[in-house]
């Protein structure tokens, strides 16, 4: 078994499992309703499981197409067959989990341990342990998935662990031990997915594919399995605290225990097996996660004000939905109501308060308006969710504008369809998403690309000006905006592409010359050159050299040939007209002229080198075919390089420039490639020596990174910050390009400056969240409100707070 396998079990590993025929010693009835329940487990999660795993397929799949690489890819279709593998005994691992559970019953298996030590048990083994990163996440992620499932079905689960606590001989069992309560089942499908090989992201991923096929829908599960214990006399009357309340708020009068059992028997719905998890209606999830984060709300009521209902207004007037509707499609369009107190942009509880005030004009004798529980949690929510995307952004920013500006109709459509909350698909919520990420990021960045802003304004004037109640707007308006991203991202892949093959051809040309430079450096070394000769062969010539490994290579004829020239030109003597120095004459004609020497300047140097064959030959030297048709062909060459060097002969009494005055303007004249004195190249081998140990293991772990990374650099002691994307680096001479969103390149580090910027803490590398930006607030806010809810909101009597 592999690592992560043994991790993943390594909560329930040493737990032992245990049949019902393995108790022989259970009373025959418990035995047997016992046996009744099982079987309706069997009947719901059987189909439950099978369902889940259809949907993980389906969903590793999808991912798998969107991959971003090939080991990405790789790793997924791997899962999906480990899936297809090992999908046979996840149902039967499950269900033998759960029938152990129920063969554990006896008087003392309904408390925690933690109860057993409050009650002054002693518990055996009691160890500390270090948990592992990844059984950590998974606990987390089951943790939510139980207690929104407490919260959900707590009546339910209150009636069960009283009902098993009757067939076990002891008080009500607390939900994390409870058989078939979340917590349990939780435990029993970390225990199925223990022959599967996944990594936590797969495991995360198919407990929470379970969650919404099994775990939402469990109600009328539970509902089943209580009807059953009550047809067979198993607290057939047990009332539920909120449903005695109720009774007793109405003045019902009391009923006998014959009558509330014959009325539980009658109501307690049909044995017969089905799939409760297919009579799931759409949308149901998210009227559950509506109900919860309402419900949340509640308990930071309580803990805020001592009560969980909404403050009392005497002589209130209840707003109904279609003033409600009427009054914020009035403030929508209203610009002079987009700024709160102070100047700043107008927040949640501004908002509130201009609605209310426009509900009192319209209501009854200017009486104050109530809003209804639900529409004010919707705009509660509504507010926090806005809160939440603009916390970041500067209150003066034009994103922030933009965002204000959405408020009104966002939640217009929120209070209409409460789907926005958790359908991640919902056109108004994707719509939200996309211009709050993308201004939050780039709208106010210098280097923003101005169609996109004016394309961001544009959709948010329609919303404003043209939203009244179709959120087929926003869809057509996202269509829009979409397709206009996706253009300039294609228009950005070009420009950083380009920018990469220049950063490419400009770091083989300085390698090259490098080469050409040390080349030189060494026949130097031989001999005293006069002024013009060693400065020729420093400048004019070295690029000759280079711009020839660029083409034929280091190791070509051509190479060689040029490189005994400056060899030639070294050891010949000044005054020397030989056939010999003819061809080198020759050779130094073609090869100034293919790195941009003007035509007057060639037969100027080669007139101060040669005087004896100037008259001769000045200006007629012959070129070689191969060396003429590549200077045509050189597109790093001046045009007037790529002009023929003959040229009319000069007068015979022209006057020969002076050897220094040719050395300066050699010195002074543009490089090839550009640069007028090009930096020797540091070989990235050197810049280890300048590192420190921390330095030096960033460097190596940056030099894994793949191009394309994004990186996050501090610009000033405010800590404000810019993206930009890694779009290549060079392990030869450690040098970086770095683009903007646009592909624009913005500038050119080495990976030393990159490494000392992390450890300095002024860049880090930048990774986009797996989530939407709205679903990381609707995390964050779930979370903040449990605090709450946690700490103040009582749990329902025989369960775990």
């Amino acid at each position: 078994m592999s690592q992560r396998t043994a991790a993943a079990g390594a909560r329930t590993g040493d737990e032992v499992m245990k049949s019902l025929k393995q108790r022989p010693d259970l009373p025959s009835r418990v035995r047997s309703l016992l046996e009744g329940v099982l079987e309706r487990s069997a009947n719901q999660f059987e189909h439950a499981i099978s369902r889940t795993l259809d949907e993980f397929e389906q969903e590793l799949f999808k991912l798998a197409e969107r991959a971003r690489s090939n080991e990405q890819q790789h790793a997924r279709f791997e899962a999906l067959r480990e899936i297809k593998r090992g999908r046979a005994d996840i149902a039967p691992r499950f269900l033998l989990h759960i029938e152990s559970s129920l063969a554990h019953l006896n008087p003392s298996a309904g408390r925690t341990p933690e109860s057993n030590k409050r009650a002054g048990a002693t518990t055996n083994g009691s160890t500390l342990e270090l948990v592992d990163s990844e059984v950590l996440e998974e606990d987390l992620a089951l943790q939510e998935i139980v207690s929104k499932s407490e919260i959900r079905h707590s009546q339910a689960l209150y009636a069960l662990a009283h009902r098993f606590g009757v067939l076990a001989g002891s008080p009500a069992w607390e939900p994390d031990v409870l058989p078939l309560g979340p917590a349990q089942l939780g435990r029993a499908l970390r225990h199925a997915t223990r022959c599967l090989d996944l990594s936590v992201e797969y495991r995360v991923l198919a407990y929470r594919l379970f969650d919404r096929v099994a775990m939402l829908p469990i109600g009328e599960f539970y509902e089943v399995v209580n009807g059953y214990l009550a047809k067979q006399r198993v607290l057939a009357h047990l009332q539920s605290p909120s449903a005695r309340a109720h009774g007793t708020a109405a003045g019902a009068p009391a009923s006998t225990p014959a009558q509330e059992e014959s009325a539980a028997a009658a109501e307690a719905p049909a044995e017969t097996p089905s799939d409760y998890a297919q009579q799931q209606h759409p949308g149901q999830e998210d009227s559950e996660l509506f109900s919860t984060l309402r419900m949340l709300l509640s308990g930071r009521r309580r803990a805020t004000t001592g009560t969980t209902s909404m403050p009392f207004i005497e002589n209130g007037y209840l707003a109904s939905r279609d003033d409600l509707q009427s009054v914020l499609g009035a403030l929508q369009g209203r610009h002079d109501l987009m700024q709160g107190r102070g100047g700043k942009p107008r927040d949640a509880e501004t908002l509130r308060q201009d609605m209310l005030m426009q509900l009192k004009q319209m209501s009854p004798q200017g009486r104050p308006a109530v809003l209804a529980e639900e529409d004010s949690d919707t705009v509660d929510l509504v507010g926090m969710l806005f809160d939440y995307i603009t916390k970041d952004i500067r209150s003066d920013s034009g994103a922030q504008s933009l965002l204000t500006r959405l408020q009104v109709p966002v939640l217009r459509v929120a209070l209409s369809d409460k789907q926005f909350f958790t359908q991640r698909e919902h056109p108004a919520r994707m719509l939200l998403n996309t211009i709050a990420e993308t201004g939050s990021r780039w709208i106010d960045d210098e280097d923003a690309d101005p169609s996109l802003v004016e394309k961001m304004q544009t959709a948010v004037d329609k919303v404003s000006s043209e939203y009244n109640g179709d959120v087929t707007l926003f869809r057509s308006l996202l269509s829009d905006l979409g397709s206009h991203m996706q253009l300039l991202a294609r228009r950005a892949e070009v420009a950083e592409r380009r920018h990469v093959d220049a950063a490419k051809g400009r770091e083989k040309l300085d390698l090259a010359r490098e080469t050409a430079r040390t080349a030189i450096e060494r026949l130097l070394k031989r001999g005293n050159p006069t002024p013009l000769v060693k400065t020729l062969l420093e400048q004019a010539w070295t690029d000759a050299l280079a711009l020839t490994i660029l083409r034929q290579g280091e190791d070509s004829s051509a190479f060689h040939r040029r490189l005994a020239v400056a060899d030639q030109l070294l050891r010949r003597e000044p005054t020397a007209d030989t056939p010999a120095d003819r061809m080198l004459r020759q050779e130094l004609d073609v090869g100034l002229s293919q790195v941009g020497l003007h035509g007057d300047d060639v037969r100027a140097v080669l007139g101060r080198l040669f005087p004896a064959g100037k008259a001769a030959n000045d200006g007629t030297a012959p070129k070689t075919g191969t060396d003429l048709g590549h200077a045509a062909n050189d597109p790093t060459r001046p045009v007037e390089a790529a002009k023929p060097a003959a040229e009319p002969p000069r007068a015979a009494n022209d006057e020969v420039e002076s050897a220094t005055s040719l050395a300066l303007k050699l010195k002074s004249r543009a490089r090839l490639g550009g640069d007028q004195q090009p930096e020797p190249v540091r070989v990235a081998k050197a810049i280890a020596t300048t590192l420190t140990p921390e330095e030096q293991q960033t460097l190596d772990r940056i030099r894994t990174l793949p191009f394309g990374t994004w990186f996050e650099f501090t610009t000033n002691q405010q800590g404000a910050t810019v993206r930009r994307k890694l779009a290549w680096f060079s392990t030869l001479t450690g040098r970086c390009l770095f683009v903007n969103q646009r592909g624009a390149r913005t500038d050119e580090k080495t990976l030393e400056q990159l490494a000392r910027d992390i450890v300095r803490k002024q860049a880090k590398v930048y990774t986009d969240k797996p989530e939407s930006l709205i679903d990381r607030a609707w995390k964050a806010i779930t979370g903040s409100l449990k605090q709450f809810a946690g700490a103040d909101t009582p749990a329902p009597q025989g369960a775990t707070a």
